[in-house]
């Protein structure tokens, strides 16, 4: 059995989500199914990658990962599947896959033109079902060449994400990259560079500054936290700082964004 994961912005009142699932099982009945989400906000194709890049590796070898954020849909956008790290992607070639091809660099990556592939008629809106699920099903069946979906391309897209940088011996700048369910606004800062920076310049104290504020120190976890609306930092389980409101959403109460700089500093 081969495990389909799918993440989406189609939400959960819909069909749309449920109606590629069964385009896939009529292709191929022995499928296991995965929802890492429904809920990217819409149209948003720099959380669906963050999200993406976040949970694929945590799946079996084989796994394929289906990923539809699709603003561009019915457009020139080109439809793509390929391998990498031993995992299967699908979607639309508009940047979601941009973590993955950073950290995996798939060599080979196939625009999906060939109609054996995907549904005899094809929506102009409606790419998920028609081309990305049958797609899927067929990968997951086997017994092809991934070559055999249509011609190799060389120019995937890849959107410009941000990046952390060390701009002077006791900075590093970076940015807020997503928000959570519980309002903790997830930083691209890593804890292994806040470490070595650490213990380069024999650091006793840490000093983050962000839009709304300044907090000292970085917690080991959400119940170190003094409670009440205090804001607080720490690394996530992605590795990366964060900051929070224990029983509380930091976004909300300190009015944090996407994309809202932040300044680590060593003393």
């Amino acid at each position: 059995m081969s495990i389909v994961t799918l993440t989406t912005d189609f939400g959960y009142s819909d069909s749309y989500a449920g109606v590629m699932k069964g385009v896939m099982l009529k292709i191929n009945r022995e499928l296991e199914f995965v929802d890492i989400t429904h809920a990217i906000s819409p149209h948003d194709i720099q959380q669906a990658a963050y999200v993406l890049y976040s949970a694929f590796s945590y799946f079996p070898e084989g796994a394929i990962h289906l990923c539809v954020v699709d603003p561009g849909v019915g457009s020139n956008r080109r439809p793509i599947a390929f391998e990498a790290g031993g995992y299967y992607f699908a979607g639309p070639d508009n940047g979601v896959f941009t973590k993955v091809i950073e950290k995996l660099g798939p060599s080979f990556i196939y625009e999906i033109t060939n109609p054996d592939f995907i549904n005899r008629s094809v929506s102009n809106t409606f790419h998920g079902r028609d081309i990305f699920a049958p797609t899927a099903a067929w990968i997951a069946r086997g017994g092809f060449a991934m070559n055999a979906l249509g011609p190799q391309i060389v120019d995937p897209t890849l959107i410009d994400l941000p990046k952390q940088t060390q701009s002077a011996p006791n900075l590093i700048e970076g940015r807020i990259i997503y928000i959570d369910h519980f309002g903790n606004a997830v930083t691209n800062i890593t804890s292994g560079l806040i470490e070595k920076l650490q213990k380069e310049l024999g650091a006793e104290g840490v000093e983050i500054e962000f839009p709304s504020g300044v907090i000292k120190g970085i917690l080991k976890n959400y119940s170190e936290s003094p409670g009440g609306a205090a804001i607080c930092a720490t690394i996530g389980s992605q590795d990366t700082l964060e900051f929070f409101v224990r029983s509380g959403s930091a976004s909300a109460t300190y009015g944090l964004s996407v994309n809202d700089d932040v300044d680590v500093r060593f003393y």
